[in-house]
């Protein structure tokens, strides 16, 4: 839960907000400013607008570009966040990486051609039953039901681990 504090919201009522959402069971963040996409939407588009270039660049198709994600750094990212995972690796590397890799990175002001295309031609995802993949509604209900248990799964292991700790 973002608590995001405006240009003139009052220290009290951003702390009072943030006290309200712990008590009420949530696991609130502080977003200090006031930004287009606050926290989690500016995280989560960053990955794919690199993940949409990746594949538009036949790099890798869309289920192998899933796969990196939930079996490798994804799996991992309910238990340590980026900037654990920063640490942890050391910050001479990751600042020597960031120095190779950020050339390389996707750095687009508009959407990818790919999607750009797929739009156009009505593959609007789920709504329309197909996009990057083909869905049904046998589909569409099976990966909701398996992404809700695995998530109150994970989320009752850190909220419990939090309290236990």
């Amino acid at each position: 839960m973002e608590v995001i504090r405006g240009d003139e919201t009052a220290d009290g009522a951003f702390e009072t907000i943030y006290a309200l959402m712990e008590k009420v069971g949530k696991v609130p963040v502080r977003v200090l400013k006031d930004v287009p996409g606050f926290l989690g939407n500016r995280l989560q588009h960053a990955m794919w607008r690199e993940a949409v270039s990746l594949y538009d660049k036949k790099v890798a198709s869309t289920e192998d570009i899933d796969k990196v994600v939930k079996y490798g750094f994804g799996a991992r990212m309910p238990f340590i966040g980026t900037m654990e995972t920063a640490d942890l690796a050391g910050l001479v590397l990751t600042r020597d990486i960031h120095r190779y890799l950020f050339p390389y990175l996707e750095s687009a002001v508009k959407p990818a051609p790919v999607l750009e295309d797929l739009v156009s031609e009505g593959a609007t995802g789920v709504r329309a039953g197909w996009g990057f993949y083909e869905w049904t509604p046998g589909k569409i209900r099976q990966i909701i039901e398996q992404r809700d248990t695995v998530l109150l799964r994970i989320l009752h292991e850190i909220i419990g681990g939090v309290k236990r700790g």
